[in-house]
């Protein structure tokens, strides 16, 4: 397991953000908890499960994001931000 922070430029709020990726309830790829959206990918050939929660309000967020799965390292890193940020938008 590893655990990244990553900090949004305001105003963000994770919720809206999910809800526009979600579009249908059918959605089995994103999933919303209420809390904390979850998505499975496949960094470096391998699988990966990710979590963000949002931690801070939309004026100043902050995200927290847990990547678990045999791929789950420091070398994974780069390549989650770059997919989170191209996923939520910032």
């Amino acid at each position: 397991m590893r655990r990244l922070e990553l900090r949004p430029r305001p105003p963000f709020r994770l919720d809206l953000t999910v809800w526009a990726l979600r579009r249908r309830d059918q959605n089995q790829i994103d999933t919303w908890d209420g809390r904390s959206y979850r998505r499975a990918l496949i960094v470096d050939g391998a699988p990966l499960e990710m979590s963000v929660t949002q931690l801070e309000r939309a004026s100043t967020p902050r995200l927290e994001v847990v990547l678990t799965g045999p791929n789950a390292t420091g070398c994974t890193e780069a390549a989650v931000r770059s997919t989170l940020a191209r996923l939520l938008g910032f």
